[in-house]
Formats: structure tokens, sequence, C-alpha cells
């Protein structure tokens, strides 16, 4: 059983002094005096000021009746506050920022993560497999509809030519064009469902090959 990461507090103060505190305790008290954990020596600050809790369910900070008060966000909080990521505690000429490393981090899902998500066709280049909505193909693709299939796979939406796949295939600057075609008959035999009517693999008339793992996503390209 993993161990959750200890949040950390990164601590503060107006005249350039920085460090970063493991939270790791239970408690964790903030003051003026030399007994605290977390030590502001600091004439605004009380000598018990705030107190700083670890529970089962989430980190929170509790003013102990501090004569000028204690601060979340530019906030005086008057009972206990439940901490959240980058949140940051304000006590005298003190920044306590609270890192969660567990938290959530808000942001864009980066478009290829989507595509990939979606693609009813997918390639995994490490263990040589290929699935097609879900499902994995079997037998395996010989090694020559494997090769022509991650080649176009690295290269989906893009019109590969039949000179490029004679190199990257064959390895010979010259091939015969009705080989690279019977390669193709054969590697829609396996991934299309007719393979009469490619979804997948398409024909570039003059061109050469692409394939598309998303086809609900090209419309009637």
């Amino acid at each position: 059983m993993s161990v959750a990461p200890a949040p950390k507090l990164i601590i503060k103060r107006q005249d350039g002094q920085y460090r970063e505190l493991d939270w790791v305790s239970e408690l964790l008290t903030v003051g003026r005096d030399g007994a605290n954990d977390i030590v502001i020596d600091h004439p605004l600050a009380s000598r018990r000021h705030a107190r700083l809790e670890r529970l089962v369910d989430g980190y929170l900070i509790r003013d102990l009746e501090s004569t000028n008060g204690t601060f979340v966000n530019q906030q005086r909080i008057d009972a206990p506050h439940h901490l959240h990521n980058q949140d940051q505690i304000i006590i005298a000429d003190t920044v306590i920022v609270f890192h969660d490393p567990e938290a959530t981090i808000k942001g864009v899902v980066p478009p290829e993560l989507l595509r990939a998500l979606r693609a009813e066709l997918r390639v995994d280049t490490r263990t040589k497999e290929v699935f097609v909505k879900g499902r994995l193909i079997q037998p395996p693709l010989t090694v020559k509809e494997f090769q022509l299939l991650e080649l176009l796979y690295v290269r989906q939406g893009q019109v590969v030519s039949k000179d490029e796949i004679a190199r990257q295939v064959w390895d010979y600057e010259v091939f015969d064009y009705n080989a690279i075609d019977a390669l193709v008959y054969r590697l829609r035999q396996r991934i299309e469902d007719d393979p009469t009517h490619p979804r997948y693999l398409l024909t570039q008339r003059g061109f050469g090959y692409k394939l598309i793992a998303s086809p609900a996503e090209q419309g009637s390209a």
C-alpha cells in the first residue's frame, strides 16, 4: 500500500527569508514563541497565534484567538478553515502557501489525448498489439502488416506515398507497387469491417495511403 505524499508549506517572510516544510505531523503550531513548530518572530504575531491540523478528510487552520488575526487568501478567519491547494495563510509579515500534492489541477485536456481516447483504431507500438473498437486483433498481424500500419498510425491523417512505404517497410529505394497494394489489401482484411468500403485505411489516388483512427470525426474525408 503506497503512502500519500505529504503536503508542503512554503513559508515566505517579508525580509526575503524562505523555506519549505513537509507537513508530516498531525498538528503544527504557529506563533512568536520559540516553542512553536513555525516561529514568526514579529511583534504582530501572538505567542500562540494559530494551529494547523491534519485530519483524515483534509487540512485546516485554526486561529488561536490571536490579537491581530489569521488571514487565508486575504480574508480574516473566525472559525476553523479548511485549506485547499495554493491557499495563502497570512500571519504578521509571513505568507505560508499550502501545497497539496494530491490536488486535482484545473486545466485543458490536450487535444491529442482526446483524439486518442475517441479513436476506434489503436496501435500499441510497445506490445505490437492492434485494437479496433476495443477488440484485440487476433491472430496478430504479420511483421509487414504491422510495420505498414505503424507507419500510417504515427502519421495518421497524413498521406504517405508508396515510395515512402517502400523505403520504410521494405527498406528499398525502388519497389514493385503491386506488392504494396497487396499488403494494403491484406491489412484491410484484418482491420476493416467491410474491406471493400474501408473506414480506416484510405486510398488517396495518385498520392498514396492515409490512416484515419477516428472516422466519425472526419465526416466524408
